[in-house]
């Protein structure tokens, strides 16, 4: 850690207490020029942090803009060598992730960014990604000693945890539309695409990929006609001036990491069902190229949707072959 990230971990501890330079130089083991010279650091990233001569420094306000050293402030051991990278623009945060866990195979990183040139979700489509106010990043881990089929519960694990940091944080309600999308207000809100990383040789997962794209404010009023019948934003045109967005990615972290070591137990799908979205409804699906119809009534120990049919038989569904119409959840 730099000695930015450092005094930023401490003043953060101490949010509101007063310290000497002093104090923090003793406890950061360098110089007095060296805080100051950190404090300015600080201070042009956005951070409000009063100094009096002959008292010491206060943190009054950290900066809302995405931050490194907020994220990792109070972050769960599990994620302590955690790799954290932070870009304004990037032709898709999961690209870069790629490249991670083949240089860094056994290392976790996410890769955070503001804006995406080439967002995709699942089945290959396109993740709008224009908006004025988006957050999209991707988690690269390795996985436990998991088989491929497991894999794709981390979609199911990435949403429940996501929407736990929403509803902790924000007065939103989130519900979730199997498998990977999520809804506030009877919009489409954000995306989930859950890839995995083979060794080619041993045939074994080396590396999970989350990726994760959710609209937080803005417009959509450029963007096709298609797009504006389902897509909406968390807070509508307009960024509440104390959302901060490294205070979410942290308790998504966090708690995704419960749900990661709890994997066996499976304690997300309780969660994530309670979040779902139409149960109870009528909905038609495409699975392959047959159209079906049913009535949603949950999701079984493995995640899997079931539907009931007209017939009185219930389906399992599963795969990426299925596709359900956000139109009709709307």
């Amino acid at each position: 850690m730099t000695v930015k990230d450092e005094l930023l971990a401490l003043l953060m501890q101490q949010h509101h207490t007063t310290l000497s330079g002093q104090q923090i130089a003793n406890k950061l083991n360098v110089s007095r020029n060296a805080v100051w010279k950190a404090v300015e650091q600080l201070r042009q990233a956005g951070y409000i942090i009063e100094s009096v001569p002959r008292v010491g420094y206060t943190l009054h306000q950290a900066t809302t803009a995405l931050d490194r050293g907020q994220i990792q402030h109070q972050l769960a051991d599990f994620w302590r060598d955690l790799h954290i990278e932070i870009h304004d623009s990037v032709t898709s945060t999961n690209d870069l992730a790629k490249q991670f866990a083949i240089d860094s195979p056994n290392q976790s990183g996410v890769f955070i960014a503001t804006h995406q040139s080439k967002g995709r979700g699942r089945r290959g489509r396109q993740f709008h990604s224009e908006l004025a106010h988006g957050l999209y990043f991707t988690l690269v881990f390795r996985p436990e000693a998991l088989p491929l089929s497991d894999i794709p519960q981390y979609t199911l694990v990435a949403a429940s945890a996501m929407v736990h940091a929403i509803e902790t944080l924000t007065d939103r309600s989130i519900a979730i539309k199997w498998i990977n999308d999520l809804f506030a207000n009877g919009k489409k809100i954000g995306g989930i695409l859950c890839e995995a990383v083979t060794d080619l040789e041993t045939q074994e997962v080396s590396a999970v990929l989350v990726g994760i794209g959710l609209n937080l404010a803005g417009s959509f009023a450029q963007a096709s006609e298609e797009t504006r019948q389902v897509a909406g934003t968390l807070f509508g045109e307009t960024l509440p001036p104390n959302f901060n967005p490294n205070t979410l990615l942290r308790c998504f972290l966090n708690q995704f990491a419960i749900y990661h070591h709890s994997f066996p137990q499976k304690i997300h799908l309780p969660y994530y069902e309670s979040h779902l979205l139409g149960v109870g409804k009528y909905v038609t699906y495409q699975q392959q190229q047959t159209v079906c119809a049913g009535i949603i009534e949950g999701i079984n120990q493995d995640g899997h949707l079931l539907v009931r049919h007209e017939d009185g038989t219930v389906a399992t569904l599963f795969g990426n072959d299925i596709h359900f119409s956000s139109q009709q959840f709307i």
